[in-house]
C-alpha cells in the first residue's frame, strides 16, 4: 500500500463525512426528547446542529482554497481576538450548568474556547515552523507558548478543565512534533504535572468526580442516584443495546434517563441503538481519522501543514478519549463533546475551520 499524502487525505475525507452523517442520524434520535420537552419542537436542536454543519462545510471549502499567506497575516489578529474574546466571556458571558463559556450573540450562542483551540493550533504551528539557528529553542518557545497558557488559564477560570487540558495537550504535541529539541517537551510535561494536578482538585465539583472515580464508586454501586448517576445510566444505556443495538430511534435512555445525551453521552445513545457492533464501527473510523491526521503530517513536505495536522489529531484524539473514557468509566466524566457527532454549534464550526487551515495552500 502507498502511504502518500494523497492516501491519507482521503481516508481523512472520507472518516469526516461518514462521522458527520452518522453524527446527524444519531441526533435525530438523541435530542429530540429535550427538544420536545424545552422548545415544544422535536427537531430544535437538529436544525441547529445540521446547520452548524453546512456552516462548517462551506468554511471548509472555502478555508482550503485560500494561500497560506493570506493565513499568515491573521495570526497576530487571531492570537488576539482569541485571548480577548476569552477574557471578556469570563464577565459578560452567560452561565450554564455551573460553568460561564458562552457569549450570547443573540441568534446563537458563541463559545469562544472553541474556536480558541483552532487559532491557537495555527499561532503554534506558525511559530515552531520558522525555527532557524539565529535563537535558541527557548525563545521559540516562549512566542509559541505564552499566549496559549493565558488563554488556558482563562479557560480554566470558566471553569472548564477539560478544554484546558485539551489545548495543554495539542500545545505539547505540537512542540514534540516540530523542530525543537526533544528534553524541552519532556521537561515542560514533567514540570506540568503537579501544577495540573492540584488545579484540577482545586474546585468541589471536580474533586468530588475525581474521588468517586479514583475510589470506583459507581463500579460497586455506591451513589447511584448521586454522583454515579450519569455513569450508571450511560453504562445501562450501552448494556441494553446488546451486540446489534435496539435499533435507530428507539433509545429509551433519552427520555430523561440520561442527561446531555446528544452532548456529552452521545456514545451511549449509539452503544444502545446501534449495539456493540454499531459502535466498534464508529469508534474504528475515529481511529481512522485520528490516524489519517498523523498520516498527513508525516508526509507533507511543508513544516508548517505537518504542525497543523498534529494539533488537529490531537484535539481529535484528546477529545475522543476523555468523552468515551468518561462515557464508560474509564476516566472522570468532564463534559467534553465527541467530534462531529454531538450536538454543539460552535464545536463543529471550530472542526471545519481549522481542518480547512490544515488544506490550505502553500
Amino acid at each position: 500500500m502507498n502511504l502518500t499524502y494523497s492516501f491519507f487525505q482521503r481516508v481523512n475525507l472520507f472518516s469526516i463525512w461518514f462521522l458527520v452523517t452518522f453524527g446527524i442520524l444519531v441526533n435525530i434520535s438523541a435530542s429530540s426528547v429535550q427538544g420536545l420537552n424545552q422548545f415544544d419542537d422535536n427537531f430544535y436542536f437538529i436544525k441547529r446542529h445540521i446547520t452548524a454543519v453546512l456552516i462548517g462545510v462551506l468554511i471548509f471549502n472555502i478555508g482550503k482554497k485560500i494561500n497560506f499567506y493570506f493565513y499568515s497575516k491573521l495570526i497576530n489578529f487571531s492570537i488576539l481576538f482569541a485571548t480577548s474574546a476569552l477574557f471578556f466571556v469570563l464577565t459578560y458571558g452567560i452561565v450554564r450548568g455551573g460553568s460561564r463559556r458562552w457569549v450570547d450573540l443573540g441568534i446563537v450562542n458563541f463559545q469562544p474556547s472553541e474556536f480558541a483551540k483552532p487559532i491557537i493550533i495555527l499561532w503554534v504551528a506558525y511559530q515552531l515552523s520558522n525555527i532557524d539557528s539565529k535563537f535558541n529553542n527557548i525563545f521559540y518557545l516562549r512566542r509559541a507558548m505564552f499566549l496559549p497558557i493565558v488563554c488556558c488559564f482563562f479557560i480554566y477560570l470558566q471553569p472548564d478543565y477539560g478544554t484546558t487540558i485539551t489545548i495543554f495537550g495539542i500545545l505539547l504535541s505540537q512542540i514534540v512534533f516540530s523542530k525543537i529539541n526533544f528534553k524541552y517537551p519532556v521537561g515542560i510535561l514533567s514540570l506540568s504535572v503537579v501544577p495540573l494536578y492540584f488545579l484540577a482538585i482545586s474546585g468541589s465539583y471536580r474533586l468530588n468526580r475525581i474521588t468517586t472515580w479514583l475510589e470506583r464508586d459507581c463500579d460497586f454501586g455506591i451513589d447511584l442516584l448521586g454522583a454515579c448517576f450519569q455513569l450508571n445510566q450511560s453504562r445501562i444505556a450501552i448494556s441494553s443495546g446488546g451486540m446489534f443495538g435496539l435499533g435507530p430511534g428507539t433509545s429509551r435512555a433519552r427520555w430523561g434517563m440520561l442527561p446531555n445525551s446528544h452532548t456529552d453521552f452521545i456514545a451511549s445513545i449509539i452503544g444502545e441503538e446501534y449495539g456493540f457492533v454499531g459502535l466498534l464501527i464508529f469508534v474504528i473510523i475515529l481511529g481512522f481519522l485520528i490516524i489519517s491526521f498523523y498520516g498527513l503530517a508525516i508526509s507533507t513536505k511543508s513544516e508548517f501543514k505537518k504542525l497543523i495536522f498534529v494539533g488537529l489529531g490531537s484535539w481529535v484524539f484528546i477529545q475522543t478519549a476523555i468523552n468515551l473514557g468518561g462515557a464508560v468509566g474509564l476516566l472522570p466524566i468532564t463534559g467534553m463533546v465527541l467530534p462531529f457527532i454531538s450536538y454543539g454549534s460552535s464545536a463543529m464550526v471550530a472542526l471545519f475551520t481549522g481542518i480547512a487551515i490544515g488544506y490550505s495552500k502553500i
